[in-house]
């Protein structure tokens, strides 16, 4: 018989509050995407973004570039990075929506489904993950503050009005 329960290593527990924590960032960045598309305000995109999920938000970065650049190089980037955070994403939920437990014997169980019995990851595993979900944070973080969507983006600002004061002289 199992029960309720966490992991007796330390290690484990930190481990999987990493893969929790990396992926609280990449959806700040993902909303932070948003942003920089839609050209709107930190708060603005917060939020809009407000209780929007995972995929929820990869969706709407990928209409809102999509709409603005239309075809082009910058979205064929942009789509491998959002399908990397979804794979990412994929995996975290497993791991947090599972069942943590106990058998009678005090062993610990997890149940990725709540069903079947699947072998307690290590922490060397879940520091894997953690380390996966931030690099594809910071690949698109670098991407829109600096990168090929930054640069995409700045190639479909409109131009900058004159100055009244100019064209009047």
């Amino acid at each position: 018989m199992i029960t309720l329960g966490l992991p007796q290593d330390e290690s484990v527990l930190a481990a999987i509050g990493m893969v929790a924590a990396r992926h609280g960032q990449l959806d700040h960045v993902l909303r932070m995407t948003v942003k920089s598309i839609a050209g709107v305000s930190p708060a603005e995109a917060l939020d809009a973004t407000e209780g929007d999920t995972s995929w929820q938000l990869r969706e709407q970065v990928f209409a809102l570039a999509k709409r603005r650049l239309g075809p082009c190089p910058a979205m064929v980037q942009l789509r491998a990075l959002l399908t990397r955070a979804k794979d990412a994403s994929g995996r975290r939920n497993r791991l947090l929506h599972g069942l943590w437990a106990q058998e009678s014997d005090g062993r610990d169980v997890y149940l990725a489904d709540g069903q079947r019995q699947t072998p307690m990851l290590s922490v060397g595993d879940l520091e894997a993950l953690a380390d996966e979900l931030f690099d594809v944070a910071a690949a698109l973080n670098s991407a829109r503050l600096k990168g090929f969507l930054y640069a995409a983006l700045e190639a479909t600002k409109p131009a900058k009005p004159m100055d009244v004061a100019a064209e009047a002289e």
